[in-house]
């Protein structure tokens, strides 16, 4: 057996616990399978940089390709970056940062105002000695316009009720689309759907009772796929590049999807037998890995995954603990990387909606555009910039998160911290914010480099510093030179995507009646500074809406209601994919977009 060294993560409370692994391991695998909301945005694959751990104890020499990547003030503090570091002996490492869940508390409050199910009080005649009939065909004669699903375990609970003698048994029954028989008993009984959003950064569960169309539980965790890359095409080169790769990612899943159902049931102290159906949306990439479903053809073009359309199987035979046979139904895409979190987010709009652009901005910018009639539809590789990825002091907007900057009336940047602690980094609705107000104040101009003016402003470190000029430096907080360009190269990517659908469309900006901005952006971001970077065309501010996770909202919506999952269809079916790589004006208008304004 291989020798096993000790290492002990240290909180900044002080708490700790310590973690066994083989020796010669590296330290960034030992804290990505820890360490929940750890720096895995490159996958270990040493490029990103945001893997950086105070730490102390026997670990392999310090190469200059390491030395390379620190600051001298980090190189003497003892930082180390732990992809390039391996365990030799017992380590301590300081994780002052150790993050929790994602908070869910905005989708708490969803709710469509659908029923799915409801209780029915029926007679059933007594058991008749001259003619016994089962309590099941009884229950059939009293409900004859139903169908069945009742179970097992639902049958043997009415044997305990049918007994010689009685002349009529009063049940009362779980029925769901004005269809289906669930269950029948004495009593009511709980009964939930489960709607899940599978994202590239992060997965979110929502508990929903299918009586009376309340959330009644959510959970939103940090897709522990991540130690395998940060963005979908790492996760499908590493299917393509190890034997058990695609079976690893989706047992990764399982296991992480599987966990915070558990957590979600407990919520509403419930069990996984209260569990009717499921609804499902993400994007093709992680659909496919949550089906076992090889993602060959993601890695390169056309990207043609192995199918688009709405499917529907049980949860038990993709390995879900809770609900069993239930019915778990797989929303459909639109093509490409256009997945069924874009469709299932139309579905979040407002009925009477006609001309308008959608974009659910992520790692992965999905971009749709309807004229009244027609649907265009395409994705953007915005890389992970704009969710805090590959943004030397970018993280996810947890406690400890820059979420709002500002300037103020003498031209200082000014910003908000969630959780009203220390700043530990910026998440996306700042990092626009930020650019938003560097080009305002004249800092930067529209290509992105630093004016003369900006040259006097708090440049520190190549970049712009955040934090007061009294700190350390280890601490401060600087937006560089080269964060600026990653977000130019996000919002070029967002902005071509969406002229060329205008183009396609044969559609000016001026001719949309609304766009809505769906995704983590799509309940925080300011909309004034999107526009005034040129994120967005220059529309009236009235006529950008934001949702907020719109492809939950319409995971609920069709899991509630039937005729919801039958629009998801219709939409799908009237899109048009665009491939941007086939695009001949994409390469000239990707370099007018890098331009800010």
């Amino acid at each position: 057996m291989q020798e096993q060294v000790k290492v002990n993560l240290i909180a900044a409370d002080g708490t700790s616990y310590s973690q066994w692994a083989p020796i010669g391991k590296s330290l960034w695998e030992v804290l990505a399978v820890s360490v929940s909301g750890f720096a895995t945005e490159c996958g270990g694959r040493g490029t990103c940089g945001k893997c950086k751990v105070r730490v102390s104890g026997e670990l392999s020499p310090i190469t200059e390709e390491e030395k390379a990547k620190l600051l001298p003030d980090e190189l003497s503090s003892g930082d180390r970056l732990a992809c390039y570091s391996r365990v030799m002996g017992t380590v301590d490492v300081q994780l002052p940062y150790m993050t929790d869940d994602i908070s869910a508390n905005s989708m708490a409050k969803i709710a469509t105002g659908k029923k799915a199910a409801q209780f029915r009080n029926f007679f059933i005649p007594g058991l008749d000695k001259q003619n016994p009939q089962p309590i099941y065909q009884r229950i059939r004669q009293a409900l004859p316009e139903l169908e069945f699903q009742i179970t097992v375990n639902n049958l043997n609970e009415l044997a305990g009720l049918d007994r010689e003698g009685r002349p009529s048994l009063e049940l009362i029954g779980l029925i769901l689309d004005n269809k289906y028989l669930l269950y029948a008993g004495r009593y009511e009984k709980p009964a939930y759907g489960i709607a899940l959003d599978l994202g590239t950064t992060s997965l979110l569960v929502s508990l929903i009772n299918l009586v009376d169309g309340q959330v009644v539980g959510v959970i939103s965790k940090t897709n522990m796929q991540r130690i395998y890359g940060a963005d979908i095409i790492s996760r499908v080169s590493y299917c393509l590049e190890h034997e058990d790769g695609l079976e690893k990612l989706h047992q990764i899943l399982l296991n992480n999807v599987n966990s915070m159902i558990e957590d979600v049931l407990k919520q509403a102290e419930a069990t996984g037998d209260d569990v009717y159906r499921y609804t499902v949306a993400g994007n093709p990439v992680m659909l496919h890995l949550f089906m076992n479903l090889k993602v060959n053809g993601f890695a390169s073009a056309p990207y043609a995954g192995l199918f688009l359309d709405s499917i529907e199987m049980s949860a038990a035979s993709l390995g879900l603990q809770a609900g069993g046979q239930s019915p778990l139904i797989i929303l459909p895409q639109a093509g490409g990387f256009v997945g069924a979190d874009a469709v299932a987010g139309l579905l979040a709009l407002p009925s009477k909606a006609k001309r308008y652009i959608f974009i659910d901005i992520g790692t992965n910018g999905e971009i749709i555009l309807a004229d009244g009639k027609a649907m265009w539809a395409t994705s953007t590789a915005a890389g992970p910039a704009l969710e805090g990825g590959n943004i030397s002091c970018g993280m996810r907007a947890t406690s400890g998160a820059i979420d709002r900057i500002w300037l103020t009336e003498t031209e200082e940047i000014q910003f908000n911290v969630l959780g009203s602690g220390v700043p530990r980094g910026i998440c996306g609705s700042a990092i626009l914010d930020m650019l938003a107000v560097l080009l305002r104040a004249g800092y930067i101009d529209q290509s992105g480099a630093v004016t003369e003016k900006g040259e006097s402003y708090a440049l520190y470190a190549n970049g712009f510093s955040l934090t007061d000029s009294n700190e350390h430096s280890d601490e401060r907080l600087v937006f560089t030179i080269e964060d600026i360009r990653q977000v130019q190269l996000a919002k070029a990517a967002i902005r071509t995507g969406i002229d060329i659908l205008l183009n396609r469309a044969q559609m000016n900006w001026q001719d949309l009646d609304h766009i809505y901005l769906a995704g983590a952006f799509g309940q925080a971001v300011d909309i004034l500074n999107v526009i005034e970077i040129g994120l967005l065309p220059p529309v009236l501010p009235s006529k950008v809406k934001l949702l907020g996770n719109a492809a939950m909202t319409g995971a609920i919506a069709a899991l509630l209601d039937k005729d919801y999952a039958r629009r998801a269809v219709d939409y799908q079916q009237r899109i048009k994919y665009i491939d941007l790589a086939l695009e001949p004006q994409f390469q000239e208008l990707f370099m007018k977009n890098i331009n800010l304004g």
